[in-house]
């Protein structure tokens, strides 16, 4: 424009020279001089004319650089991103929506964005959308919907739109930024799970704990009666079979306290062959399925709680004999294996441990199967909880071992779990029938009244003088008083767990301050306490897990009383 003004300015002054009254030397040389200049100025005008070309080459580049990033940025956001009108037809899409709801680009635009909404979200949709045009709904503000891919499976998504003018026509449209949330849902779905086996937890380990009470009350009972019956061998073998009742019912309680996530493992030197071959022949008594054992006895002992293990052991096995509808054989293998640091595939830590396999001739579990069955709630039973394998894990990870499983559909399974070496030799088993018996003066503390009448009685059969105490402060009161009197006490039994009231941990944290010589037994029904596996750190001799026969309470008591004499 500037360029075009200088040349009808030069033009100007050369049509205002010729009309001027001069000689043709005179206009000659006035006319080239305004030439001259017409000519420069024109040179100038060009150069600029040539700048803001190039300026506006440049700000063209940098405006299609921008295009291009900001392309990138919608096509290649990790979000769906949808453009509309105000009716909801779909204008634009991004590839992560494209992905979302698994449809090419080219068959989104154009199509009502309505027809990927679930059927009975369609009021939601439609009011939200007519409320967006409307402007009586907060922008950006985000919602959640249930929409569909392509194939016509749902996920959920989180919605956030916003409204604009566009910049081309200047109509309105609406953009949609949409998040598949399904991960987030499922993660709240097992929270939920989470929080309701907690409370579930809480309630099995406070039915456990009263259950167990009970228990005690009738086992140490049982042990009582048979003693006094032991020339009638037919209400012995009666009392027997009710004996080993409770003893399982025990084994359900220890199955609750898993499943509250408590149940701490109390571990000792166990004799895996024994332990083998009396869980094989209880789990498949009455089976079409017959167990071969291929183990031996030096093997070595496996640092263990026999309750928990016996569990596992017995649902593997059951799991084996289900498998195998018309019968078969289930193998068990054992061999000793060190994990060393060189090429550990295990999460194990480095030590000796026994490697127990489980093999079955069943159906065996599909590849696609095989890793969820150890998930919660995952089953392929009909009927089943989903939880059987999942405590096992727990339990055998609490031992500080590993479960694994490998299957070959039509095959077999094979169950193998690693547990850890004993520093020390099981001790052989005593039989049932042997008594240790003792004497010596014995404060017994619990909160329920039948549990300290059935132990004061079993006590007293085994040549104990006995003193009672329901909570942990009229212990403490009572051996104060005995200790005071030069007539202490030999050996103390806190019940853990006391309602309304001084358990056993705060009882003898006070005795140690009145005699640090004391010794104490915790007993419990319940062993989610750290203080059940770890109870030498907190004043105790040892630890007496509810319910409980005559002759396991005899053995404790000698034990701790051998330690107990002093020299006088």
């Amino acid at each position: 424009m500037e360029l075009y003004v200088q040349v009808q300015k030069a033009f100007s002054r050369l049509e205002n020279l010729s009309q001027c009254d001069l000689s043709s030397q005179e206009l000659t040389s006035k006319l080239l001089s305004e030439l001259d200049f017409a000519l420069h100025e024109l040179k100038i005008a060009s150069v600029e004319l040539i700048e803001q070309n190039e300026e506006m080459a440049s700000s063209r580049q940098k405006l299609e650089a921008e295009r291009c990033r900001y392309q990138e940025l919608f096509d290649f956001a990790p979000d769906g991103y949808l453009v509309t009108d105000t009716e909801g037809i779909i204008l634009d899409a991004n590839i992560a929506a494209t992905t979302l709801f698994n449809v090419s680009r080219s068959l989104l635009i154009g199509k009502p964005l309505a027809i990927y909404v679930r059927s009975d979200e369609h009021l939601i949709f439609r009011t939200r959308l007519l409320e967006i045009k409307k402007g009586t709904v907060i922008q950006n503000e985000n919602w959640e919907l249930i929409m569909l891919s392509g194939k016509r499976t749902t996920f959920p998504v989180s919605i956030t739109v916003g409204k604009v003018i566009a910049s081309s026509g200047g109509k309105e449209e609406l953009r949609w930024l949409l998040r598949d949330i399904t991960k987030r849902k499922q993660l709240e779905e097992e929270l939920q799970k989470a929080d309701k086996l907690e409370s579930l937890g809480v309630l099995a380990g406070g039915i456990a704990h009263d259950l167990n009470n009970f228990l005690t009350v009738i086992l140490g009972n049982l042990s009582l009666v048979k003693r006094c019956t032991k020339e009638d061998p037919k209400a012995t073998k009666y009392l027997q079979y009710m004996e080993e009742a409770v003893r399982q019912t025990a084994n359900l309680t220890r199955q609750m306290l898993t499943f509250a996530q408590g149940g701490q493992p109390l571990t000792k030197a166990v004799s895996l062959y024994r332990l083998i071959e009396d869980d094989s022949a209880f789990a498949l008594s009455g089976s079409k399925t017959r167990c071969e054992l291929f183990l031996t006895e030096d093997l070595p002992s496996v640092e263990i709680d026999r309750g928990q293990m016996t569990q596992v052991i017995t649902n593997i096995l059951i799991n084996a004999d289900q498998a195998m509808l018309q019968g078969g054989t289930i193998k068990i293998h054992a061999k000793e294996l060190a994990v060393t640091g060189e090429n550990n595939t295990l999460p194990l830590q480095i030590g000796n441990y026994v490697a127990l396999t489980i093999t079955d001739e069943g159906a065996g579990i599909s590849s696609q199967i095989l890793p969820k069955i150890f998930d919660p709630y995952f089953s392929t039973k009909d009927l089943g909880s989903g939880l059987g394998l999942t405590i096992c894990y727990a339990i055998v990870k609490k031992h500080g071992g590993h479960i694994s499983v490998q299957s070959v559909e039509g095959q077999g399974t094979s169950f193998t779990i690693y547990l850890p070496v004993s520093n020390v030799q099981a001790e052989k088993e005593v039989h049932e029938d042997i008594l240790i018996l003792g004497e010596g003066k014995v404060l017994l503390m619990d909160d329920e009244e039948s549990v300290r009448q059935t132990a004061n009685e079993m006590l007293t059969f085994l040549g104990y003088d006995v003193e009672l105490a329901g909570d942990g402060a009229q212990a403490v009161r009572l051996y104060k008083e005995a200790f005071l009197s030069g007539r202490p006490f030999d050996v103390v039994i806190t019940d853990l767990t006391v309602r309304g009231g001084m358990g056993g941990k705060v009882a003898v944290s006070e005795l140690l301050i009145v005699d640090p010589d004391v010794k104490a037994i915790v007993s419990s029904g319940y062993s989610a306490d750290a203080l059940i596996t770890d109870y030498k750190n907190y004043g105790f001799c040892d630890v007496m897990a509810k319910p409980y026969r005559l002759q396991e309470l005899g053995k404790v008591m000698s034990n701790v009383m051998q330690r107990s004499r002093k020299i006088k």
